[in-house]
């Protein structure tokens, strides 16, 4: 009977042993069982790769640029005819080709074009000298100047008038306000030009209440909403500058900074006038890391004052090239001097290159009766200060006829 007991009691103690290691061993719980099946699911679900872009076709277009034509009245009495018109393309003519060769040509159109011969301060000319402009072979022009109101706001619309007339582009001042909200872009080889124009002021003369439009002037806030709202529409962003001192051949402290910032908003190009002279260029590195290159002041295209200093001016020329990943650099940006010259008696204005005057021309230059000695030594010599490494000559200027 003890037997029995004893057997049953081992049983008994083997069964307990037997379903406690059942119920110790480790039953896979759904949550352990989902996370095994997510172990590969990075391998199986990775996010597609987004596809290299396509290379876009490289391309090339070239840019010149000159600054003030500023058309006294002297020039307009030289260029009238004799049945009373007015022709005033012999005084572009030396420079004709070098212009009508490149891409894109730019110029600052100084005095307004109201049809009327104005004598400083309140300047003026025929509208003959568009048809000039147009000829020599410039694609648009800048009409924010410190002279654009010299015949009040009827004179300026007559001046965009002239321009429409003639299918040229004009930045820095506008008929209406939706001609103001336009953007500027000039499309060549498959590259895209932005260009907005600014003017520091207009010697006093207020804009028109209701009329603040018709003329860009500088002013930061302006000028960045303007740039954000153009430079994602092209691939080349040109700024017009009208500022800086008169007669003085260095950039002010107040240009540099207003420089920087113009890069900084993403200008690829900044093209300075008004001082009448010959100002600096340099690169400025933007906040994205790009580079802007600007040229302070590219002085007077032809002009009728008395200082031997206002007769240098500089066309400014360079090549603008998109590589096959989309990206756009400026390549050999620099300036070739030309001189203004007139003789006495207010006659035969031209515009030469200064590399083709010669010393017959100079030795007839009327400006020496006002301010000399002038030599062209002395304005070789003044091209090299001012320009320094970006000094050009016509074998390196980037459009060739």
């Amino acid at each position: 009977m003890k037997r029995k007991n004893f057997l049953r009691l081992m049983a008994l103690l083997l069964s307990l042993v037997f379903f406690a290691g059942c119920a110790s061993q480790k039953v896979p719980q759904e949550d352990e069982t989902s996370s095994q099946e997510q172990e590969a699911t990075p391998e199986e679900e990775q996010a597609p790769q987004e596809p290299e872009p396509e290379p876009v076709e490289e391309a090339s277009a070239t840019l010149v640029a000159v600054g003030d034509n500023l058309l006294h009245n002297t020039i307009s009495w030289d260029a009238q005819q004799g049945d009373g018109s007015y022709d005033f393309t012999p005084v572009y003519q030396p420079v004709k080709d070098l212009i009508q060769s490149a891409d894109i040509a730019f110029l600052n159109q100084e005095v307004p074009l109201n049809g009327t011969v104005g004598r400083y301060p309140s300047l003026d000319a025929p509208q003959q000298a568009a048809d000039a402009i147009v000829d020599c072979g410039f694609d648009i022009v800048n009409e924010a100047s410190n002279h654009s109101l010299d015949k009040g706001i009827d004179g300026l619309m007559n001046t965009l008038s002239a321009w429409k007339a003639r299918n040229m582009p004009v930045i820095g001042a506008f008929s209406t306000p939706e001609e103001a909200a336009q953007p500027c872009i000039l499309e060549r080889n498959g590259i895209t030009f932005g260009f907005l124009g600014y003017t520091y002021g207009t010697n006093g003369i207020p804009i028109p209440e209701g009329k603040e439009y018709a003329i860009s002037l500088i002013d930061k806030d302006k000028i960045a909403q303007d740039m954000a709202a153009l430079r994602p529409q092209c691939d080349y962003l040109v700024i017009s500058l009208h500022w800086g001192t008169e007669y003085l051949l260095e950039p002010t402290q107040e240009q540099q900074e207003l420089a920087q910032f113009v890069a900084d908003q993403g200008a690829d190009l900044i093209l300075g006038h008004h001082p009448h002279v010959l100002e600096s260029a340099q690169w400025l590195t933007r906040a994205d890391g790009g580079q802007t290159f600007c040229i302070y002041s590219l002085g007077n295209f032809v002009s009728s004052q008395n200082t031997k200093e206002t007769m240098l001016g500089g066309m400014l020329s360079l090549t603008v090239h998109r590589r096959t990943d989309g990206t756009i650099e400026t390549l050999a940006p620099g300036v070739l001097p030309i001189i203004t010259h007139f003789e006495n008696g207010g006659k035969n204005y031209r515009v030469y290159p200064l590399e083709d005057y010669t010393q017959d021309l100079i030795s007839r230059h009327a400006v020496k009766k006002y301010d000399s000695p002038i030599t062209l030594d002395y304005y070789n010599g003044l091209a090299q200060q001012v320009l320094g490494e970006f000094l050009q000559t016509k074998e390196s200027f980037a459009c060739h006829p």
